[in-house]
């Protein structure tokens, strides 16, 4: 009997010692699997910011090896409401007609929106409907609102009125960008801040960015279509007073802020970089203003 339960203690640590290696190789491959991707979404970033490279070049995506590979998307940061600009009324009106295709009420939409302009702004007087500092020291909140421009999106979570707009669309500070510089970029407009800025109807907003993401439906590939401003306006529908009056914040040739999302892949493990550059275009020096990684 004493053999018997020796050989049969002998078996269950010699089943661990195999179960633990076991579980320290996958573990290791796992590992190894992390840190290939993450360097494969660094090859992508170099290749997304060379100053050659176009939306919707081939070599942006790149399969390396059986189970590898990287794929990056550039955008420009056009594509989002530049919120630090927000006391511009055509911007601050922008972000409200957005809170209510949100389907945000029409109080809840106009408080936030005057609200994070008067956070932005540098005077102490709020709007009909923001917050200055009266209302927030009333909370027990005695820095805000800052009177300068947000340093990070998730910052404007601070501001009043926008817990109301984070329950109704939890996915908002991906319309939003700190480091626009006041315009929008139809290139690379999302629906949602296309409709905000322009007034335009949803039809005349799915035909135009139809036109422009070619038959794939697809932004930042090989058969999008260039459409300039003059066209852009026709198929929007836009004309009169309500064409001159955005004229000043919408454009159609916006190069010098990209915003570079690279994804590295190995099997099924993934790794994603997003930087946001600034490249001159007089010496071609390009500026870092955000890193991400997911």
């Amino acid at each position: 009997m004493l053999m018997i339960w020796a050989v049969l203690l002998m078996s269950i640590t010699v089943m661990g010692v195999v179960e633990y290696v076991r579980s320290s190789a996958e573990e290791a491959k796992l590992a190894a699997y992390e840190f290939r991707a993450l360097h494969l979404a660094e090859s992508g970033l170099a290749v997304g910011m060379h100053p050659s490279t176009r939306r919707g070049d081939l070599v942006l995506k790149q399969q390396i090896g059986p189970e590898s590979g990287f794929d990056v998307v550039i955008n420009y940061e056009g594509a989002r409401i530049p919120i630090n600009y927000a006391t511009d009324e055509r911007l601050r009106e922008a972000i409200y007609n957005l809170f209510i295709f949100w389907q945000l009420d029409a109080e809840s939409a106009t408080i936030a929106a005057d609200s994070l302009a008067d956070w932005i702004d540098n005077d102490k007087s709020p709007r009909a409907n923001g917050a200055e500092a009266d209302y927030y020291q009333q909370l027990g909140i005695y820095d805000a609102p800052r009177n300068q421009g947000f340093v990070r999106v998730d910052e404007m979570l601070l501001v009043r009125g926008m817990e109301a707009v984070d329950r109704r669309k939890p996915d908002w500070r991906e319309y939003f960008s700190i480091y626009g510089e006041g315009q929008i970029d139809l290139r690379t407009v999302f629906k949602d801040v296309l409709l905000a800025v322009t007034g335009a109807s949803e039809n005349d907003v799915d035909r135009f960015i139809s036109e422009r993401d070619g038959a794939d439906g697809i932004p930042g590939t090989e058969d999008d279509r260039r459409i300039r401003d003059e066209e852009a306006y026709q198929l929007l529908g836009l004309s009169g007073d309500r064409l001159n009056a955005i004229r000043g914040i919408v454009n159609d040739d916006d190069t010098s802020l990209r915003r570079i999302t690279s994804i590295g892949w190995v099997g099924t493990k993934r790794a994603k970089i997003i930087v946001v550059t600034r490249r001159n275009a007089e010496t071609g020096a390009l500026t870092y203003l955000g890193r991400m990684e997911e």
